[in-house]
């Protein structure tokens, strides 16, 4: 585009002629200048801004949450509070003096935070102080104060700091497997389980089956160990005292074990079991009990004096050593007041019936020994 430049004004009037051909002159410079300029627009070969950028400038959050600089939006001095502060800014970051009435951080520490609110008045947000304290916070539309929950919570830490750090079980929480080899009394506090017989120091060392183990510790040095035998349902327990000494293991009863199971042996050598007229139960029957107590009860008649056996007692019910008892006799036949009977029950089961003082018409036996450990 070509400017045509217009014709000069002539006049006789010199003077006014040249300030308008002087006005008309920089008219003409300024649009030769405009001239360049969309010239030099229009050969630019760099992208002019697109309608989806124009867009989403025009369509830009204005509101700052920061100052221009990056850092806190809002200052809050000591003499003033921070929910006055920031109860009506929307989303916002702050910064709060040592001493701010409401601030949550120790006396000498500044607080730096950033609140978010979902509409007016309502607040939620995070804030650390230069102590190293986090906290979190609240405030609704009817509150006139923050509400501030440091994080973690005293509780939360105090139950962490009081924590127990020592492994009891392995990460999946279960049991600690001992090798084959190993001493029960060496093990530190846990739970454990093995093989009970290829262990040093086991409850039972006839048992070969799976026991778990509860091992536990005072700061005295004492321990105490809990075993079970998994299949067999029996327990044992024993401790360490604080000079080392092991104290052994003791076996726990269960009332189940504490019930008789009584068994009825067979009588022989012309013995049999004793009528009453009162058609008592008088058969001779033979227990033990789980500490291994036996127990004999019954009455018979008519046999075999000696060492001769009237029953055999059932197999684990064997005394330890010989045993002898006195046992009450018949007092019929013309004989006077209480009258007995020897009796012999030898190590081998046999239980016999040497002597009485009177007849054979009717033997109690009745009695308890300590059997022999099997």
């Amino acid at each position: 585009m070509d400017i045509k430049s217009p014709k000069v004004f002539e006049t006789s009037d010199k003077a006014h002629a040249d300030l308008f051909n002087d006005m008309v002159n920089v008219l003409l410079e300024n649009d030769q200048g405009l001239l360049e300029q969309l010239i030099g627009h229009i050969q630019d070969t760099k992208p002019h801004a697109s309608a989806a950028e124009k867009k989403k400038w025009n369509e830009s959050q204005l509101y700052k949450i920061t100052a221009d600089d990056g850092k806190y939006l809002i200052s809050v001095p000591a003499d003033k509070n921070i929910f006055d502060a920031i109860k009506d800014k929307g989303t916002c970051t702050f910064i709060a003096s040592p001493g701010v009435e409401d601030s949550p951080a120790p006396s000498n520490s500044y607080l730096r935070g950033i609140q978010t609110v979902g509409q007016n008045n309502i607040g939620t947000g995070f804030a650390v102080d230069t102590s190293g304290n986090a906290y979190y916070f609240y405030y609704n539309s009817n509150h006139i104060s923050i509400t501030w929950t440091r994080l973690p919570t005293i509780a939360e830490q105090d139950k962490w700091n009081n924590g127990q750090l020592y492994k009891l079980t392995q990460d999946s929480g279960t049991r600690k497997l001992i090798p084959d080899g190993v001493d029960l009394l060496t093990l530190p506090p846990g739970l454990y389980y093995g093989i009970n017989n290829r262990l040093l120091n086991n409850p039972d060392p006839t048992d070969t089956g799976w026991f778990n183990y509860d091992i536990s510790d005072s700061n005295s040095g004492r321990k105490m160990i809990i075993a079970v035998a998994s299949y067999k349902n029996t327990m044992w327990f024993s401790t360490v005292h604080t000079d080392g000494t092991f104290r052994g293991w003791k076996r726990v009863l269960t009332d189940a074990e504490a019930k008789l199971n009584w068994k009825y042996p067979t009588i022989g050598n012309g013995w049999k079991t004793y009528q009453s007229e009162v058609n008592n139960d008088y058969r001779v029957r033979v227990a033990k009990d789980a500490l291994g107590t036996v127990t004999v009860k019954g009455a018979i008649a008519g046999g075999t004096l000696g060492d001769v056996p009237a029953f055999m007692l059932p197999e684990g019910c064997e005394p330890v050593a010989p045993f002898y008892n006195l046992g009450v006799a018949s007092s019929t036949g013309g004989f006077k007041g209480p009258q007995y009977s020897r009796q012999y029950i030898a190590t081998d089961g046999r239980f016999c019936i040497q002597s009485t003082s009177s007849n054979t018409e009717f033997i109690v036996v009745n009695c308890m020994f300590k059997a022999k450990e099997g």
